[in-house]
């Protein structure tokens, strides 16, 4: 009204009645026991009180500005995204992912954990963690599950196994043969995948667990120490002295899990969010190049695509 010299103008530009402009003018005007405005026929001006007030008012305004936009631009500084990833951050479309996001977001720390699938459902619901990358999971309550992608299971063997002869390998070719898998819970993962898929007693399932990681595990494999699972991360690297081969029917899928509740979603949570919704768009073409199956996308016939019914905690890299 300052601005405008006019209760009507001003009253049209904000989308009030001028009578309800009046009547909050009369009103702090009686609180300061002074007046603010000059009334004429023309419109009305400023009185010296007013116009120092609305100084004062404009100079709080800049400093509450200033102040919001300093804890904003701070808030910024410190942003940190907790990630809890079944696996190593090398498999499927985690490095694009993950790139894309810093590029979106680069003041936005990424703080990376890692645990088995439903240790991370579990800390998404408490809220330990933002977003969890799972393998092999079911909707949850309270949990939002975002699928990410999809990728076949390969046998690692020596080079020189007979079975590295094979294009393909089927369950019933390993049932008498030595696994071993490392002692973290993409080991206990494993362990209870071989169990399902073989079809064999548990006491007749012959896997070692070991105290190493998933690197020396595919050492212990080249040297003849036994032989293990794993997924595209492995199998794309390339490891000497091992061979690579695809499973008939073995196939895991992974997902992207953030809690699902009616409070407060943070920005930086829906926006790596977006970018998993957009990864898991991409065409068949794209994922093919990195060995990767596209989300909800069928293998072709006579593939039998059974999911994991126990411990489903980890993916299944060594």
């Amino acid at each position: 009204m300052a601005e405008s010299g006019s209760i009507r103008r001003a009253a049209k530009q904000i989308g009030v009645e001028q009578s309800a402009i009046s009547r909050r003018i009369r009103y702090v005007e009686n609180e300061l026991g002074a007046q603010l405005f000059q009334r004429h026929s023309t419109g009305v001006s400023l009185t010296d009180i007013g116009t120092h007030l609305l100084d004062q008012i404009r100079l709080g305004t800049d400093q509450l500005a200033f102040a919001l936009e300093s804890a904003r631009t701070r808030a910024e500084a410190e942003h940190h995204l907790k990630i809890g990833v079944c696996g190593p951050l090398s498999m499927g479309v985690l490095p694009e992912l993950f790139r894309a996001f810093r590029q979106a977001r680069p003041r936005t720390g990424l703080r990376f954990s890692e645990a088995g699938s439903l240790e991370l459902i579990a800390a998404v619901r408490r809220g330990q963690i933002d977003v969890g990358i799972v393998c092999e999971a079911s909707p949850s309550r309270g949990c939002v599950l975002q699928p990410l992608w999809s990728e076949q299971v390969y046998l690692v063997i020596p080079e020189c196994d007979p079975l590295a002869d094979r294009e393909v390998i089927r369950w019933r070719d390993l049932g008498s043969r030595q696994f071993v898998v490392t002692d973290l819970p993409t080991g206990h993962f494993a362990k209870a995948y071989l169990r399902q898929h073989l079809r064999i007693s548990k006491g007749a399932l012959q896997v070692d667990q070991l105290n190493v990681t998933r690197e020396s595990i595919m050492q212990i494999v080249a040297h003849g120490g036994g032989i293990t699972i794993a997924g595209s991360a492995h199998a794309r690297l390339g490891i000497p002295g091992v061979a690579f081969r695809l499973i008939q029917g073995a196939m895991l899928r992974y997902a992207a899990v953030y809690s699902g509740g009616c409070g407060y979603i943070r920005k930086d949570v829906q926006r790596l969010m977006a970018l998993v919704k957009a990864v898991s768009e991409k065409d068949h073409t794209w994922f093919s190049r990195r060995h990767l199956i596209r989300p909800n996308s069928e293998l072709g016939p006579g593939v039998d695509v059974q999911p994991v019914t126990k411990e489903p905690d980890s993916d299944l890299r060594h």
